[in-house]
């Protein structure tokens, strides 16, 4: 294992967590987690001090066979990106999409911080839970994912108290950031002002890369202070 701090992403192939990977390459050892193992083998490839591992989130059994023969003495970092949303008005939700995407966003990274906590006390290490603007708010057609976003809020609120002087706890909340996932929810209609009269537009939102830049001060801030809660939202200045 490399000397270099060690930084644990999910969902490290795209979107949030991939702009997280590269925003911690420069002075990490990336350990990057996601399901699609060429993309993952081409993401660790181009990187300096890496390592991929190949897991579904939702699938207990595999994350702690996975985490097992990682065999983490320490980490410096985890970073809980991973996420999924099934929009709809919650009449019309079925009881596998509530399954599919609690398990993803909320049962995952409590399974894998618990099986994590070792290492990450040895390090006094730091946890990142990516949640959104749906963790302080609802929008109707919206419900199952604010509700898991919510989840992750608490999870990261009691994780951040039974830890406290052992690891530290981040929850960054970013608003409207261009990723796939944020084209599906405005395709959906189930954003706040989405879906009625016009098409996606990318150049209203962040970059993915902004939104690392926020995890990455959480990182870089001295072992002698938290950042506890980040809220990151458009600016709306235009640059051109």
């Amino acid at each position: 294992m490399s000397t270099l701090p060690i930084a644990l992403v999910t969902g490290a192939t795209s979107g949030i967590g991939l702009a997280t990977v590269q925003a911690l390459a420069s002075d990490h050892h990336i350990i990057a987690l996601a399901r699609n193992q060429q993309r993952l083998d081409d993401l660790v490839a181009s990187l300096a001090s890496a390592q991929a591992v190949s897991v579904d989130l939702s699938d207990a059994e595999a994350v702690a066979e996975a985490v097992g023969e990682l065999g983490l003495e320490r980490l410096d970092v985890l970073v809980n990106s991973a996420g999924v949303e099934a929009a709809g008005r919650l009449e019309e939700l079925s009881v596998s999409q509530w399954r599919q995407v609690l398990d993803l966003d909320l049962v995952a990274p409590a399974q894998l911080t618990t099986l994590l906590l070792p290492a990450l006390r040895k390090a006094h290490g730091l946890v990142v839970m990516l949640n959104s603007g749906a963790g302080t708010r609802v929008w109707p057609g919206q419900g199952l994912y604010c509700a898991a976003k919510h989840g992750l809020r608490a999870l990261a609120d009691a994780l951040r108290e039974e830890e406290r002087g052992h690891i530290r706890v981040t929850t960054i909340y970013p608003g409207r950031t261009d990723t796939a996932m944020q084209q599906r929810l405005h395709n959906s209609g189930a954003r706040a002002g989405s879906g009625k009269g016009g098409g996606y537009c990318a150049s209203d939102h962040m970059q993915a890369a902004s939104v690392a830049k926020a995890i990455r001060l959480a990182v870089d801030t001295p072992l002698d202070a938290t950042i506890e809660d980040l809220h990151i939202r458009p600016s709306d200045l235009s640059q051109g």
